[in-house]
């Protein structure tokens, strides 16, 4: 286990620490945390032995709760191993007063299948009726969002399911009973929320990152170009210099559906930034991406915590001064004067495939 400190935010954007003496809210960031590893959950096992879970601490998933295809239907075999997934991250605060909080991500919905809806659905109710008073599944029946979870007088956090805005077939929109059906409706209701907690720190979240040096935001290393296989076979080396730059090149100019410059990715971007950044006291928080990144645009921070159970490649570069791809998560500590510090632990995992 390795804690990596980094300075953030605060409302007036001063780095500083955040003493537990005045410490007023403590957001827990785990993304991507959809496997087990040997029957385990080593991620989850070191923020609930490492982070104290009290009144003051909220766990928020950040999508991409089960692999690959999101929860199946009861009558198949892989449903047992994958609600033992859901059932070893749900249970991180059994027996304290923390709140846990779970959004979905593209896996959740079939990977973006023609089932998505059905799956994402079945995760939500399966989550609900596990009865845990401080665990939530958030936005409900596949609906869109967004939704305000409040969590003190200073800070809040909103979260909308930004698979939903992606994804390619059946979802609720103008015929559902949904309270926002249309992209115009969600963002609205988004810029209605950011008015209403404008003097609040507000985390914005959603599975899909809007930032990132990684993967999908184009980071592509020499051995993507020559051995361009590796990417979807790891111990596929099969050289192709010049026609393998093909793919990396592709994925980075127009992306795949589910790359930053993907055309309904980078609108859903486009979108609601636009009415984001009118506030000047967001920081968003994502995950999507098998990293932990920190990424600082202008004035707004970027939390990239994609690291439950996977690993990727990511770079560091000058808009991100922090990055890894070991497994890990994040811990953002919010004191009485809004000051925010965010902590990356990192957590070395044996035995896991490569």
């Amino acid at each position: 286990m390795k804690k990596i400190f980094f300075l953030a935010c605060s409302l007036a954007f001063y780095l500083t620490a955040v003493s537990q003496n005045s410490l007023t809210a403590r957001i827990i960031l785990i993304g991507d945390a959809g496997e087990l590893t040997n029957g385990k959950h080593p991620v989850v096992d070191a923020a609930r032995r490492l982070i104290p879970l009290d009144a003051k601490t909220t766990v928020l998933y950040l999508g991409d709760n089960l692999y690959k295809t999101g929860l199946p239907d009861d009558q198949y075999s892989q449903y047992v191993l994958a609600k033992a997934v859901l059932d070893t991250q749900l249970s991180i605060a059994d027996g304290t007063p923390a709140k846990v909080c779970m959004i979905p991500g593209n896996h959740d919905w079939q990977n973006g299948g023609r089932g998505g809806y059905d799956a994402v659905i079945r995760e939500q109710v399966y989550v609900d009726q596990l009865g845990k008073k401080n665990v939530k599944f958030f936005p409900e029946e596949g609906c869109p969002g967004p939704v305000e979870i409040p969590v003190n007088n200073n800070v809040t956090i909103i979260v909308f399911d930004s698979k939903w805005w992606i994804h390619p077939y059946d979802k609720p929109e103008v015929e559902s009973d949904c309270p926002y059906k249309t992209k115009d409706e969600v963002l609205t209701q988004l810029d209605d929320l950011l008015a209403k907690n404008s003097k609040k720190l507000v985390i914005l979240a959603c599975h899909h990152t809007f930032k990132s040096s990684g993967v999908h935001g184009g980071h592509f290393t020499l051995k993507q170009h020559i051995f361009p296989f590796t990417d979807a076979m790891p111990n596929m080396y099969i050289p192709l210099p010049g026609l393998g730059s093909i793919y990396p090149i592709s994925r980075s100019i127009f992306g795949s559906p589910q790359d930053l410059k993907h055309p309904l990715y980078a609108d859903m971007i486009k979108q609601v930034e636009k009415i984001a950044k009118k506030y000047p006291n967001i920081i968003f928080a994502g995950g999507h991406e098998h990293s932990l990144q920190l990424i600082k645009d202008s004035s707004y921070y970027y939390i990239v915590s994609g690291g439950g159970c996977k690993e990727n490649r990511v770079s560091k570069n000058r808009r991100t001064p922090f990055a890894t791809n070991i497994n890990g998560f994040t811990a953002l500590e919010i004191s009485k004067n809004k000051n925010v510090r965010v902590n990356f632990y990192t957590v070395e995992v044996s035995g896991k495939e490569a």
